[in-house]
């Protein structure tokens, strides 16, 4: 009888889509479902209760949500890396200042890319503290695309595969987060360390059998058919599915700089994490660890 997992995300990494398409996860004796989020508030609200048992996610929302409503949250394996995090903005803006006085698109308003939005707005000379411009919480980024379609909102974080929508749509890509925060690193996954702790062997179990599939899709042999399976999975051209290949990392270890670095923005705008500000609160490395014993 197969252990059964349900995963929770924004996109769906390559690895995971490989180790589903390519019987992986069956092989290991693991049922894997896979659950696309709305918005990062129910995602994390669900980790922490209990309806699924693995997020894919931005750090940020680790640092938000650990310890939020009772549950502690931890990162466990690195998901993406290189990631672009580009600023897009209505056709009638033309500068910066044009976003003076206008609701602004995000997640939700105090995680994750609203926080790399608010730093990229800042060093232009915007200022969430004195009013230049509201968040408004639209949840994952088709809403906020939809949002700025529609009018309602001028400008938001638009990541890859939506940045091409949205450059269909006539949107304006302003700027992106290296320029300001190039250490900014991809998505984690993350669990909630009690129901980690009690089932330590399925958690290492379902994580070897990603990287197996991390490194089968990495191999250059494997490149067309595991492009194809990313596309033909998430319903993508063969160009954004190559993206999404791009942006697996080497390998599932903790980028610790990066994460440091998200840690650090969210003290720089007041919003020190209920359990602190010290790194290793938020994070477990020994699962992914004992997969490579």
């Amino acid at each position: 009888m197969s252990d059964h997992l349900i995963v929770n995300v924004f996109n769906v990494d390559a690895g995971l889509i490989v180790a589903r398409a390519k019987g992986i996860f069956a092989t290991a004796g693991l049922e894997v479902d896979v659950m696309v989020t709305p918005n990062s508030t129910d995602q994390m609200r669900g980790l922490s209760l209990g309806s699924w048992q693995i997020v894919s996610t931005a750090f940020d929302n680790v640092l938000g949500w650990s310890g939020r409503e009772g549950a502690e949250i931890v990162a466990i394996a690195q998901v993406a890396q290189g990631i672009t995090l580009p600023v897009y903005v209505r056709p009638e803006i033309k500068s910066w200042e044009d976003l003076r006085g206008k609701p602004l698109a995000v997640d939700a308003v105090d995680t994750a890319y609203a926080l790399v939005l608010r730093r990229i707005l800042l060093a232009h000379g915007l200022e969430i503290e004195r009013g230049d411009y509201t968040l408004l919480p639209k949840g994952a980024t088709g809403h906020r695309l939809e949002s700025m379609n529609q009018g309602e909102s001028f400008a938001g974080v638009l990541n890859p595969p939506w940045d091409a929508k949205a450059d269909a749509a006539g949107m304006k890509r302003f700027a992106d987060q290296r320029e300001i925060l190039p250490n900014y690193p991809g998505g984690v996954f993350a669990v909630n360390r009690k129901w980690a702790n009690d089932n330590r062997a399925i958690l290492t179990k379902y994580l070897a059998a990603w990287d197996q599939g991390l490194r089968w899709a990495q191999d250059v042999k494997n490149r067309d058919e595991a492009i194809k399976l990313i596309a033909e999975a998430e319903k993508i051209d063969e160009k954004n599915a190559a993206n999404r290949l791009r942006q697996l990392p080497s390998n599932g270890r903790l980028d610790l700089a990066g994460l440091q670095t998200v840690l650090d923005l969210r003290v720089q705008f007041g919003l020190t994490p209920p359990m602190g500000n010290e790194l290793p609160k938020y994070y477990d490395e020994s699962f992914y660890n004992q997969t490579s014993k």
